[in-house]
Formats: structure tokens, sequence, C-alpha cells
């Protein structure tokens, strides 16, 4: 008794496994992309724009006093912006090409990406080089680069950045 039991529970479970395909192609012929409720909104996606982030590339030479000057673009709100790049740095000796990229932060309006940033950091390159740097400016904006260096450069001090839009 017990055996045929067992028997018909397998064919149950077999011929319910069967039909479950059935139930899937009856499914996406009564409602294509799903069930809807009668004359209910149907949603729609939610899409935001991509986190702004910014692409530089610089020279700079330096001697006690180095001097800065480059470009780069920024992505923000789904678009490309160019723009240029001038600065100063203290207790800076070398000549280097700086190489970076990073997301930005606290940027709510395109025109407060322009401004005068200000970053404190050590960094030293023979050759080539990494550096990190956070910089932020008078609106609050907050670049955070990661940078390759290839020359020779030794920088102790702080950084200002003039950042112009074109």
């Amino acid at each position: 008794m017990r055996r045929i039991a067992r028997i018909v529970r397998t064919a149950v479970c077999v011929l319910a496994l069967a039909m479950v395909p059935v139930v899937g192609v009856h499914a996406d012929e009564i409602g294509g992309e799903g069930f809807s409720v009668p004359g209910a909104p149907r949603p729609q996606p939610v899409t935001a724009p991509p986190p702004a982030y910014v692409e530089i590339a610089s020279r700079h030479l330096a001697a006690g006093i180095g001097f800065h000057w480059g470009g780069g673009t920024l992505s923000f709100e789904g678009r490309q912006h160019a723009f240029r790049v001038t600065g100063v740095s203290l207790l800076d000796v070398g000549a280097a090409r700086l190489i970076g990229e990073g997301a930005v932060e606290n940027l709510e309006r395109l025109s407060d990406f322009e401004g005068r940033y200000v970053a404190v950091e050590a960094a030293a390159a023979a050759g080539k080089g990494v550096s990190r740097r956070v910089l932020r400016n008078e609106h609050g904006v907050v670049i955070r680069l990661a940078s390759e260096l290839t020359g020779v450069s030794l920088t102790l001090g702080a950084e200002g950045f003039q950042v112009a839009l074109e």
C-alpha cells in the first residue's frame, strides 16, 4: 500500500512540474508584460543621472613655488563639460604631467563647479607615481582625485587651483 501511495505522489509531482511551462506560456499570452489593474496608471521606470565625474590632464613646473595648467572634462547630468585649470602650489619642486579622474560631490548646479579649489598634500614621483587628493572649493564642491604623475615631483604643501568652464 505504501508503495502505491509513493508511486501516486511521484506521478502527481511529475504531472505538476510538466504543467508549469504550459501555464507560463498561457500567462504570457494573457498579459504580455504582466498583470495590471484596469484604469490604474502604469508605473514609470525611475532613472537618475549618473553621478558627477571628472577627468583631468595637467602639467606642473615647480622650484619652491609650483605652477599648474591644463584642462579636463566634467560629466554632469548626462552631459560633458570642458574646463581649464590653473594653479599654484607651495613647497613644490619638479616637473611632471598629471592624468587623473575622480568623483565630484555636492555639485547641485553646473556653475558651482567653477571656483578656487584647495588641497593639502604630500606626494612624490620619480618617473611614475600615484597621487590621491581631495579638493574643495568655496561652493562646497568636493573632487576626490586619483591621479598618475609622470616626471619628477616632490610636493609637501598646499595647492590652489582655479577651475573655469569653457
